[in-house]
């Protein structure tokens, strides 16, 4: 049985103050904040409830409101890692820099993490078809590349989604909506008994 690691990016809300202020949030005005903390912490609650329900065995690496360095994420990571030679991890994220769609970082190269990058990107289009998802084939995949710390320094497969671009005002709408939070919860966790 695998282990599924989840990493929800950035920190989240404590006592009203956003931890990765003012980074990683966006102000659409008129009160529509968006703090992608938050959202990551939103999916993978939502998402642990499933996998818990379907008996899959999951862990979330950062179980707190706190911004977590990475390279402690990366730490704990690799210990649960030592502890479940079969783990999978997951770092939960949205966009910001004026696109939209969705896509999946791997590590840079040829790595075990593709194939579970392609498997995420596959489910990700059936369940969300009028979804743009943003690729790179030049290696004959859909992940993109990229030395982020979480993909390069941890000792299991590893892949970092990025749910759409919160920047982006009908990115936002779709974000925020609750009905899509569960849907995109339920995919990944149907990816994760098919991976």
């Amino acid at each position: 049985m695998k282990t599924w690691l989840i990493d929800p990016g950035h920190g989240g809300m404590i006592d009203g103050v956003y931890q990765t202020a003012p980074a990683k949030m966006y102000d659409h005005g008129q009160g529509r904040i968006f703090h992608e903390g938050v959202f990551n912490r939103e999916i993978t609650n939502l998402v642990m409830r499933r996998a818990n329900k379907a008996g899959l065995h999951i862990i979330n690496l950062v179980p707190t409101e706190l911004d977590v360095g990475l390279d402690e994420r990366a730490d704990i990571a690799n210990i649960y890692a030592r502890q479940y030679p079969n783990s999978v991890g997951i770092s939960l994220h949205s966009n910001a820099g004026g696109g939209t769609g969705f896509e999946v970082f791997t590590s840079v190269g040829e790595t075990s993490s593709d194939k579970y990058a392609e498997l995420f990107v596959n489910e990700f289009a059936d369940a969300f078809p009028y979804i743009r998802i943003r690729k790179d084939l030049a290696d004959g995949d859909f992940d993109k590349e990229a030395h982020f710390y979480i993909l390069k320094n941890t000792k299991c497969p590893w892949i970092l989604p990025e749910c759409l671009f919160y920047d982006n005002i009908r990115d936002y709408e779709i974000l925020i909506d609750r009905e899509f939070q569960k849907k995109y919860a339920n995919m990944i966790v149907d990816f994760m008994k098919k991976a």
